[in-house]
């Protein structure tokens, strides 16, 4: 009797066993299924952080749009005008001569009023008349940067130290990136007291469609 008890549990122990391994198998089969919440942001992090370990550097960033300076309030000025208040927190908005293009400027919380730290430059369907305009035809920085130049161009003017990314259907995202404790050759962070500087061009059908860069809020 007791020889056929120990035979009874030994069986039921292994079919527990058998069952746990079994139950064990299905859950993780299971979770390979779910996807995986900000891959993109992940590997896109991923890359940047494998850019950094390498000897490339991003060394001559842009640094300003149709003679505004990036944090120097008085070519905001001359550019826009002496009585021009560009307040912070706030992204303000001007269009081309012919209205075909804008240009975002961001002035930072606590920065000096028209103490301009990003820009962004696109294309404008705005057709209305009462609209705030630049005399220039088209927003162009310093490194002769400006919309409807190919990838090339781009990375002829600023490098191949870029992380790139597939944005949409015959679309790509070229990233740069400079954060200390790397700083570039005319000392960019430090001497604006700015931990991280980016700058993001987008294209589609090998044509610059979108330009972002500047100083991220500290």
């Amino acid at each position: 009797m007791k020889k056929i008890f120990l035979a009874i549990l030994t069986i039921s122990l292994l079919t527990n066993c058998n069952n746990s391994q079994t139950k064990s198998v299905d859950k993780n089969d299971r979770l390979e299924l779910v996807p995986e919440p900000d891959k993109e942001l992940r590997e896109e992090y991923e890359k940047q952080q494998e850019l950094n370990k390498s000897i490339c550097a991003f060394i001559d960033p842009d640094t300003s749009v149709v003679g505004i300076k990036i944090r120097n309030a008085e070519s905001t000025l001359n550019i826009l005008g002496k009585q021009t208040k560009l307040e912070g927190d706030s992204t303000h908005v001007f269009y081309s001569s012919d209205k075909k293009q804008k240009l975002g400027l961001t002035v930072h919380s606590g920065d000096y009023y028209s103490q301009v730290s990003i820009f962004n430059i696109s294309y404008s369907d705005n057709s209305k008349q009462n609209v705030l305009q630049i005399k220039s035809k088209e927003f162009k920085t310093e490194k002769g940067i400006k919309l409807g130049i190919s990838k090339r161009e781009i990375i002829e003017k600023l490098g191949t130290c870029y992380v790139s990314k597939d944005s949409t259907k015959n679309g790509i995202v070229l990233n740069y990136r400079l954060e200390l404790p790397n700083d570039s050759k005319t000392k960019l962070l430090t001497s604006n007291n700015m931990p991280i500087y980016y700058a993001t061009y987008r294209l589609k059908n090998d044509k610059l469609e979108n330009i972002e860069f500047g100083f991220e809020y500290p």
